[in-house]
């Protein structure tokens, strides 16, 4: 069986942050990084060095200086993922109709200061970033780990099945899908039931028959139906993907407003207001 092991890797920390500090996918995440680390963006402001350079060190440094409260959160993390890792990967695959394959690689968690939890390949970091703050203790661990090898799946589900989206249109379908799955009854007893997801896709709205809804509850209640029927989870995909490309263009408007904006969407209300403003679904 496939599993989920902890490995620590401070080089692919220092790698993943100069990833989204010059990401032209994600150009918003340079703030989200400089307002958390405010001292790094006065260094890297001064050009003194390499930005390699500059970051190695900086993260050395902020991790010895919280060594303690670090390594307390990792092995919170070891211990939450040893217990329950496997059931959780069970639950997943199960709802998402998938068999892993058995040249199948494990999935590798990286637990990492970086404050956002993004993974690559059959990685994924998750964000300890409350360590410097003294939280030691990260109950979401089960449910930010699922919705994250949800990506991995759904990644090798549309290989597997020769299909191709883009950019924008995958991004807002993986990061609806995730918490959706989430969401669901099975894993009740491993995890608190509530919605994990980013708020560039929670915060986006649909306008049905005159009726203003939640993408995520709209889909929910796709994915639910599904179910019931005794579906699999292809045929949720599948119109998923066909509702979303009937859409494709208001939700590429929604990426450039978030591209535009960032967090700040949250912080005013006058920006959350308009990006909130419904998608009418053809």
């Amino acid at each position: 069986m496939i599993r989920i092991i902890l490995k620590e890797d401070l080089e692919a920390e220092i790698q993943i942050f100069l990833d989204f500090l010059n990401s032209k996918e994600y150009p918003q995440h340079r703030n989200i990084i400089f307002s958390c680390f405010p001292e790094l963006k006065i260094k890297i402001d001064l050009q003194e060095e390499d930005e390699k350079i500059i970051v190695k060190r900086f993260l050395n440094t902020i991790r010895e200086k919280n060594k303690i409260n670090i390594e307390k959160s990792t092995i919170f993390v070891k211990n939450e993922i040893e217990k329950h890792g496997e059931k959780t990967l069970e639950i997943l695959f199960n709802l998402m109709s998938y068999r892993w394959k058995s040249e199948s690689e494990n999935y590798i968690l990286i637990p990492t200061i970086f404050p956002l939890s993004p993974f690559k390949n059959n990685n994924f970091f998750y964000s300890i970033f409350g360590s410097l703050k003294g939280i030691t203790e990260y109950p979401k661990i089960l449910a930010v780990s699922t919705h994250e090898i949800s990506h991995m799946v759904l990644f090798s589900i549309l290989k597997d099945k020769n299909i191709e989206l883009g950019q924008e249109l995958l991004y807002f379908i993986k990061e609806l899908i995730a918490p959706v799955l989430v969401y669901q009854d099975d894993f009740n007893g491993i995890f608190k039931k509530e919605i994990v997801g980013n708020y560039n896709v929670l915060e986006i709205y649909f306008d049905v028959g005159h009726k203003t809804i939640k993408a995520f509850n709209y889909f929910l209640e796709v994915f639910l139906k599904n179910r019931s029927d005794g579906k699999d989870f292809t045929n949720f995909l599948n119109e998923v993907i066909s509702i979303c490309k009937k859409i494709e263009p208001e939700i590429k408007e929604k990426r450039v407003f978030d591209n535009k904006y960032g967090m700040q969407i949250m912080k005013d209300p006058e920006l959350l207001k308009k990006f909130g403003e419904p998608i009418k679904l053809k």
